[in-house]
């Protein structure tokens, strides 16, 4: 049965995804993103990609190795960190073996995951384990976070970039895996229609993989600075991260001071 969609918490009384003006007011507001910005977020991952996840797919033992790390690198809060570092305490890194090397489509493979750890919530366990396989293998493999889509409340940045839920509400999580998969793919060309996916950042070999990644956390980022900026104080404001720091921190990469 397909989920009902709701009002999101971050998005101003009649405005949502069917919102005819929403897709140019978004387009209008991604003006305040730079190439750089977009490229340096872009950089950072593939930079992470080659430290840290390169190699991973080889076996538990090496993820084992640098869990709390990986746990950082895929939660966007340190609490959610906390929870999935916790959580394998135990030292039991066996089922990653299926999630990273099973013979199973990625889309089996990740339900299959989120299915057996059944202790974390559902949103947390799709962070974990599409932001692996997304960072160990950016070309195959695609983010399912919810700030992307989450179905339990009908909310992110894919549906309001997509024009509505429908192409994203499924009957299962594999189908729903599938299913972001295909609307992250059709976001490139609104990424294209803001011109911030310039050539520098599309032709680099290294920095094009997380190009997109790169992007939707941007977009996400303008999205909530400008649904809650016209609501909250000028001090409070002040105290929120910059607007690529915010992005950063969607992506698990570190505060940039230069931002």
């Amino acid at each position: 049965m397909a989920l009902p969609q709701r009002q999101s918490h971050i998005i101003k009384q009649k405005t949502g995804p069917d919102d005819p003006e929403l897709q140019a007011t978004l387009q209008e507001a991604l003006e305040q993103v730079a190439p750089e910005d977009v490229i340096s977020i872009a950089d950072e991952m593939a930079e992470r990609h080659a430290r840290l996840f390169r190699g991973l797919e080889t076996g538990s033992a090496k993820v084992a190795s640098s869990f709390a790390e990986i746990a950082d690198a895929v939660a966007h809060t340190k609490a959610n960190a906390r929870t999935i570092t916790n959580y394998f305490a135990q030292g039991d890194y066996s089922l990653f073996e299926q999630l990273l090397n099973g013979e199973a489509p990625a889309s089996v493979r990740v339900a299959s995951f989120v299915e057996k750890v059944n202790a974390l919530d559902t949103r947390l366990a799709l962070e974990l384990a599409t932001g692996l396989l997304h960072n160990i293998s950016p070309n195959e493999h695609w983010l399912w976070t919810r700030w992307l889509w989450d179905p339990t409340v009908g909310t992110g940045i894919l549906p309001l970039l997509a024009g509505s839920t429908h192409n994203l509400t499924a009957e299962n999580l594999a189908d729903g895996y599938v299913r972001v998969g295909a609307v992250s793919a059709m976001s490139v060309k609104f990424g294209e229609g803001t011109g911030l996916f310039v050539e520098e950042l599309t032709r680099d070999e290294k920095r094009a993989p997380f190009a997109n990644s790169a992007f939707l956390a941007c977009s996400y980022s303008v999205y909530l600075y400008g649904t809650t900026s016209w609501r909250l104080s000028r001090e409070f404001n002040g105290l929120m991260p910059t607007l690529p720091n915010m992005a950063r921190r969607l992506l698990g990469l570190k505060k940039a001071n230069h931002s």
